[in-house]
C-alpha cells in the first residue's frame, strides 16, 4: 500500500441482538422483587408492633398506680377456721381515667357470717383482707352483740358456739376473692358489669349475666372445701391493645393477598404495573396498623378499626385507579381491601373458630391464585402444541 492509496472506511460492527426477556421471566422477576418487599416490610410491622406493645406495658403501669393509690386485687378470708360461713359480697364498680388510659376499681360492701362450736377458753378470731389500705369500714358482732375490732381485724370468741357477723366495706381493683375457712362455705357475689371473669379453683353453681348486672354463687362442702380461692375478676371486653396485638398475626398474610390482587388486576386488565407503584401501594396496609393503634386509643377498637380501614381502602382504591387508568378495576381491587380487612375483623371476634376460619379462607384465595396464575408462563405456541 502506498502514501497516495485512499484507505476505505470499514462499516461498524454490528452488535449483537439483546435476549428478549420472556413475559415468564418478567413475571418471575416482578414476584421476586415481592417476595423481598414482604420480608422489608416485616421491619416497619415489627416497629408497629414493638409500639403496641409499649403503650400497652405504660397502660399497665398506669393500672398498677392506680390500684396502688386506690386498693389492689382484694382477697378476704377468716383467720379462725369455722364450723359454716356464709359471705355475700355487693360489688359497685367504676372505671377510672388517666390520661388516655382506664383502669377498673370498685367499692365492695362484704358480709361475712360465720358459726363457731366447741371452741375451747377465749379464741381469737378475725378476717383477713390482702390490700388493708382498701378498708373504709369494718364492724363486728358476736352472738348478736357489737364486739370491739383491732388494728389487725381481730377480735374474740368466748368459749363453746358463737356466731358472728363481719361487716366490711372496702376498695380494690381488678378482682375480688375469697378464701374458704370452714367446712361448710357458700359465696354469692353480685355487681353491675357486664364482663366479669370467674376464677378459682372452683367454678360458682350459679351464675348469671343480664345486661350489665351478674350474680354468683358457690357453694363447697367437705368434698370440695380444700379450695385455696375463689372469686371474680372486673375486665375490660376485649382489651385494645390486645386487640390490636392480635391483628398483627394475620399481617403478613394480609400483605400477601393484597400483593396478588394486584398481580392479578395487573393479569386480567393488562397494564403492565411497575415495581415501585407496588412497593408504594403497600405502604398502605402496613400504615393502617398504626393508623388503628392510634384511633383505637381515642375512640375503641371497632370504630378505630372502621375509621383505619375506610381511610386505607380510600387511598388504595384512587392510587389504583391511578396506575390502572380505569376505575373499574380500582373499585374492584377496593372492594377486594375492604372485603379482606371485613373478614379479619370476623376472624378476630371469632376466637373459638378463628383457626379454622382463616384456614378455609386461605385455601380459598389460594385456589383463585392458582386459577389466575396457572398459565403465567405459557405463550401462544405452547397453547397450539
Amino acid at each position: 500500500m502506498t502514501e497516495n492509496t485512499p484507505v476505505v472506511p470499514q462499516p461498524p460492527m454490528a452488535l449483537p441482538p439483546s435476549p428478549k426477556m420472556s413475559a415468564g421471566q418478567k413475571w418471575a422477576i416482578k414476584i421476586a422483587i415481592i417476595a423481598g418487599a414482604l420480608l422489608v416490610l416485616q421491619l416497619p410491622l415489627l416497629l408497629v408492633r414493638t409500639l403496641t406493645a409499649d403503650r400497652q406495658s405504660q397502660y399497665e403501669n398506669v393500672q398498677q398506680e392506680i390500684a396502688s393509690s386506690w386498693g389492689g386485687e382484694q382477697n378476704i378470708g377468716l383467720l379462725t377456721r369455722a364450723e359454716n360461713e356464709n359471705i355475700s359480697a355487693e360489688i359497685t364498680p367504676e372505671i377510672r381515667y388517666r390520661g388516655i388510659y382506664q383502669a377498673v376499681v370498685y367499692t365492695a360492701k362484704v358480709t361475712i357470717n360465720a358459726e363457731y362450736k366447741n371452741l375451747p377458753a377465749a379464741t381469737a378470731a378475725g378476717v383477713k383482707v390482702s390490700d388493708v389500705k382498701g378498708i373504709t369500714d369494718a364492724a363486728v358482732t358476736v352472738n348478736g352483740e357489737s364486739a370491739p375490732l383491732n388494728d389487725k381485724l381481730q377480735f374474740q370468741l368466748p368459749r363453746g358456739d358463737s356466731k358472728c357477723e363481719i361487716v366490711l366495706t372496702l376498695r380494690g381493683s381488678g378482682g375480688l376473692l375469697f378464701a374458704p375457712g370452714a367446712k361448710n362455705s357458700s359465696f354469692a357475689v353480685s355487681g353491675a358489669w357486664d364482663s366479669p371473669g370467674f376464677v378459682g379453683d372452683v367454678l360458682p353453681q350459679n351464675r348469671t349475666i343480664d345486661g350489665e348486672n351478674f350474680t354468683a354463687k358457690w357453694n363447697l362442702g367437705k368434698f370440695n372445701n380444700s379450695a385455696e380461692n375463689i372469686g371474680v375478676r372486673l375486665h375490660i371486653s376485649a382489651g385494645t391493645y390486645q386487640q390490636v396485638e392480635r391483628c398483627f398475626t394475620y399481617a403478613t398474610f394480609f400483605l400477601i393477598i393484597f400483593f396478588f390482587t394486584l398481580l392479578a388486576a395487573e393479569i386480567i386488565t393488562k397494564t403492565n404495573i411497575h415495581v415501585l407503584q407496588y412497593l408504594v401501594a403497600a405502604g398502605a396496609p402496613v400504615l393502617f396498623y398504626l393508623m388503628l393503634l392510634a384511633f383505637a386509643e381515642k375512640i375503641g377498637f371497632t370504630a378505630g378499626y372502621a375509621v383505619s380501614m375506610a381511610i386505607i381502602v380510600s387511598m388504595v382504591t384512587m392510587y389504583a385507579g391511578m396506575f390502572l387508568g380505569k376505575t373499574v378495576p380500582a373499585l374492584v381491587i377496593g372492594g377486594v381491601f375492604t372485603a379482606g380487612y371485613l373478614i379479619n375483623f370476623v376472624i378476630l371476634r371469632m376466637e373459638d373458630f378463628a383457626l379454622l376460619t382463616g384456614t378455609i379462607i386461605l385455601a380459598v384465595i389460594l385456589a383463585v391464585i392458582m386459577m389466575l396464575t396457572g398459565k403465567i408462563n405459557r405463550n401462544q405456541n405452547d397453547v397450539k402444541r
